[in-house]
């Protein structure tokens, strides 16, 4: 099932063809686009549930030079968490907050103001 996409020429939606149902500009490689992005996403969580993070990131990071997305960025901030990268999840985790919320138009608070009062406790060294 094709995966709806707007022709860039007129704007109109598209998911019957590779052909746009308005101004019939071709579509093809708009669709051959969002499918390699789609397999490498999968290919990605694949990845992450064997164990083979840097793999995951790698594709992730091919799907996210496509098209980059929410749904890469959770996975990237996830698979870095999994991963051990600890910081580099956090830092995902905060570029995902701090993203505008287009269903909102645009607006979402930052993210300190979310989790305000919920900072991580400092690390005590044990002797």
């Amino acid at each position: 099932m094709l995966k709806a996409i707007l022709c860039p020429c007129c704007r109109a939606s598209n998911d019957t063809g590779l052909a746009c149902r308005r101004c019939k500009a071709d579509l093809s490689l708009l669709f051959a686009v969002a499918d390699r992005r789609g397999f490498l996403v999968s290919e990605a969580r694949n990845l992450a549930a064997q164990g083979k993070y840097a793999e995951s990131l790698r594709s992730l990071g091919e799907a996210a030079a496509l098209r980059a997305g929410d749904d890469v960025r959770r996975l990237s901030a996830a698979v870095r968490l999994l991963a051990g990268q600890y910081a580099a999840a956090l830092a995902a985790y905060y570029e995902l907050a701090n993203e505008p919320d287009p269903a909102s138009g645009g607006r979402k608070p930052p993210v300190d103001t979310i989790n305000r009062g919920l900072t991580p406790p400092a690390r005590q060294e044990t002797p």
